[in-house]
């Protein structure tokens, strides 16, 4: 007779505990609970926490490697953002609340100010999950997603599909795509690149996530060339939102000074919710746009 939920989740939790160098979560193992019975959810979990469980080879295989290290999220291949439930694997970075943050903070903008959103461009999209809950909160927007990676990019697409949404897709290097183009954008959003220190890192991102998507050899390159460019990629009232380091906000504040001008645009460097610097947003007037 084999193990029911609450066994085997007793089970991995003495086993877990032998690990002294790594840290645990009970939700960890609920999630491989889950997924090992092909619950929806956690509720579905529990109302069977006593009832058997469904696939032990599943459960043990991935306990294993929760063991040593490797994100639960890579492990089940999903991630939440929001309300949606993104695709991962090793090839993009796994979404994270604080990029949950940036993305509301730009729809609240939106809305309280009543920014043109008809044209939003999500550079460096990764998995897309910025890309896909933008075109989910404004369905009639036309929505761009871009990253150099032409594997990031597949994951990005297969999540645009799963939810059945219609976002172009460009493969290229940071805006490059878009100016080939000419094409204008309302708002602009970027998590890039911007790590410059290796050594801010936890050792299990250096070892599972894509390093090409965090590491930056300066932390501010991506920021500076979307600065140098906006007059001819943003339309003429425009929104840019970034996450950023947290101790880039002196360096970030003189590439602005140096590419906008500041008689028709602002910008503010807001906190997450750990209370450390992480967003930069810019909204204003390009009177100089080109066209």
């Amino acid at each position: 007779m084999g193990l029911s939920n609450r066994e085997a989740f007793l089970k991995a939790k003495k086993y877990l505990s032998t690990f002294k160098d790594l840290e645990f979560f009970d939700s960890e193992i609920y999630l491989l609970l889950i997924k090992a019975n092909n619950y929806k959810n956690f509720t579905e979990l529990i109302k069977n926490f006593d009832e058997k469980l469904a696939n032990i080879d599943y459960f043990d295989r991935n306990l294993k490697k929760l063991s040593i290290g490797e994100p639960i999220q890579y492990i089940v291949k999903e991630a939440p953002f929001f309300n949606l439930d993104i695709t991962v694997n090793r090839d993009v970075l796994i979404p994270r609340p604080e990029t949950e943050g940036l993305v509301q903070i730009i729809i609240d903008e939106v809305k309280k100010k009543n920014i043109p959103h008809q044209s939003i461009g999500d550079i460096c999209t990764g998995s897309g999950c910025i890309a896909l809950y933008f075109k989910t909160i404004f369905p009639t927007s036309n929505v761009y997603a871009i990253d150099k990676y032409s594997n990031a990019l597949n994951v990005a697409k297969i999540n645009f599909k799963k939810y059945g949404k219609e976002i172009i897709t460009f493969l290229g290097d940071k805006i490059d795509p878009l100016l080939s183009l000419n094409i204008k954008l309302d708002i602009l959003v970027s998590n890039p690149p911007y790590v410059s220190n290796l050594k801010e890192l936890e050792e299990k991102v250096i070892k599972y996530e894509p390093l090409h998507a965090i590491y930056s050899k300066n932390g501010t390159e991506f920021y500076e060339y979307y600065f140098k460019n906006y007059k001819k990629i943003m339309n003429r009232k425009f929104l840019m939102g970034f996450e950023i380091n947290y101790d880039q906000e002196e360096k970030l504040t003189f590439y602005i000074s140096k590419y906008f001008d500041l008689k028709t645009v602002s910008y503010r460097f807001i906190k997450d919710i750990y209370g450390k610097t992480r967003y930069l947003i810019i909204e204003g007037e390009n009177n100089e746009s080109i066209n």
